[in-house]
């Protein structure tokens, strides 16, 4: 059972808006740790090995690799590695806002005024494409593969487990179709976002199924089909998402708690919704193997400054993240929801700032920037609608056009972990990254030919309300679905 160091919950809990929160490093049951190595050349894989590792998995054509070792040093000097990082874990931190009521109403379209004319135009771009015969990787908590309103690809979907827990053999991966027992959110006192006292329910369900709700939100938000009458629609709603997750509730030791509140700490053990480097860098590197058209991460960690973009997680990123994108995958990630100035003194944050991926600021109901969203020239290449207005006590307020919670994004969620209910409204740039890689898989229906950047340049280029293609807060500008299918269809010709 991994345990935390005071260091890194204090490193998680101050980025208590972002995505992801730092939870210490893995490790395999005989205590040796979890290492992401960067590697490439002939007979690297034998070298790590006489250097006393052991390779469990790797990806990238070979060139990033997860071993186990006593120590880091013992891997650094063998020859071809180019950079050795600790697996870190994180736990998942959630959306920047939730609404407190979803919608019964069957008439969803007209609350979805994120794919509205004046916001990305994804109805009428509907006219033109709709993502048919394309595929949106999704790397999240899963996604529920019996919603309605969600196309999911369960066969072609993973679940990426590093420690092994999950797998018969005790691989770091399991098809998705695959029957395993899933551990589901517990039934105890919630003491941090999405870490629980109590022990995790269980149940046999397939393993790239939904664990949480997030995966099935951006899932819908991407590719929502708008079943019969009812429901809501994705900006592709006839891509199918693939269930990718890398996220799975783990019991972890050593958590500061004051559990009778009388000021004292004690280590507890607790069950926290988890992932680490290597889960997340293995669905990339699969979302570019099965050629998808898109990969989503909604996911991301906390801002980080200026030497660690020479870290070893960065070299990893960048060269997993890059090795998708020329085999043609757009690679959609979130910009994060510490409301950062990612522009000055060199911060940055992964993996939206990797250059190869797509970094997506959140945006409102008006087209501008939603308070939560981090921002900055050298990060963002566009925006999306993710919810909220510019400030928290607009996007509370019951005065504006959309009231609260209606200013948030409607997608879909598991009706059985959401007592019944199959849609709600989140914000936060995690729904703002699935509206671009919709888009891409519109992009792609119309001119199935083009790269990985020539589509991101006709998302970029077709984007509205940016002065000057470079705002701060929104790149290129706020994706406009109808541009964009009409610019492929003239680029494809």
């Amino acid at each position: 059972m991994p345990s935390l160091s005071r260091r890194a919950l204090l490193k998680g809990v101050a980025g208590s808006t972002v995505a992801l929160g730092a939870m210490g490093t893995a490790s395999a049951d005989d205590g040796r740790d979890q290492f992401v190595v960067t590697a490439g050349g002939n007979g690297v894989r034998r070298r790590l090995e006489r250097a006393g590792g052991e390779v469990v998995a790797s990806i990238a054509d070979d060139s990033v690799h997860l071993v186990l070792a006593e120590s880091q040093s013992a891997l650094e000097g063998v020859g071809g590695v180019s950079a050795v990082e600790p697996n870190e874990g994180y736990r998942l931190l959630g959306p920047a806002e939730t609404g407190t009521t979803a919608s019964t109403d069957d008439a969803l379209a007209d609350k979805q005024w994120d794919k509205h004319d004046d916001t990305t135009g994804a109805f009428e771009a509907h006219d033109a494409a709709t993502g048919a015969d394309r595929r949106v990787a999704v790397i999240d908590t899963g996604i529920e593969p019996d919603h309605p309103d969600v196309n999911a690809e369960m066969s072609a979907g993973k679940l990426f487990r590093s420690d092994g827990a999950s797998s018969p053999d005790g691989s770091p991966t399991v098809p998705g179709d695959e029957e395993v027992e899933v551990r589901l959110p517990p039934s105890g006192d919630t003491i941090a976002p999405y870490t629980y006292l109590g022990e995790p329910q269980t149940k046999m369900r397939r393993a790239a199924d939904d664990v949480d709700s997030h995966g099935t939100h951006c899932a819908g938000i991407a590719t929502g089909s708008n079943a019969g009458t009812t429901g809501i629609a994705g900006m592709a709603p006839d891509a199918k998402a693939v269930p990718l997750r890398v996220f799975y509730w783990k019991a972890l030791s050593g958590y500061p708690y004051d559990e009778d509140g009388d000021g004292e700490e004690e280590s507890v053990t607790v069950t926290t919704l988890w992932t680490t480097d290597f889960d997340i860098l293995s669905a990339i590197d699969y979302a570019g193997e099965i050629g998808a058209d898109a990969a989503n991460m909604s996911l991301g960690g906390g801002v980080v400054k200026g030497s660690a973009h020479k870290s070893g997680d960065h070299v990893a990123y960048q060269t997993v993240v890059q090795r998708a994108v020329q085999r043609g995958t757009v690679v959609t990630a979130s910009a994060g929801n510490a409301s950062s100035n990612l522009q000055q003194g060199g911060y940055y944050t992964l993996p939206n700032s990797v250059p190869g991926a797509m970094s997506v600021t959140a945006t409102g109901p008006t087209n501008e920037l939603a308070f939560y969203s981090n921002f900055g020239t050298s990060d963002i290449d566009v925006g999306a609608p993710g919810g909220g207005y510019e400030t928290l006590e607009k996007t509370l307020a019951t005065d504006t056009d959309w009231p609260f919670p209606t200013n948030l994004v409607l997608s879909s969620v598991p009706a059985d972990l959401n007592d019944g209910k199959q849609y709600d409204w989140y914000a936060g740039t995690s729904m703002a990254a699935p509206q671009v890689a919709g888009l891409v898989a519109l992009v792609r229906e119309v001119a199935p030919g083009l790269s990985a950047k020539q589509v991101q340049n006709v998302i970029e280029r077709t984007a509205r309300f940016s002065s000057g293609k470079s705002s701060p807060t929104i790149g290129a500008g706020v994706v406009y679905a109808p541009d964009a299918v009409a610019e492929a269809e003239r680029f494809s010709k």
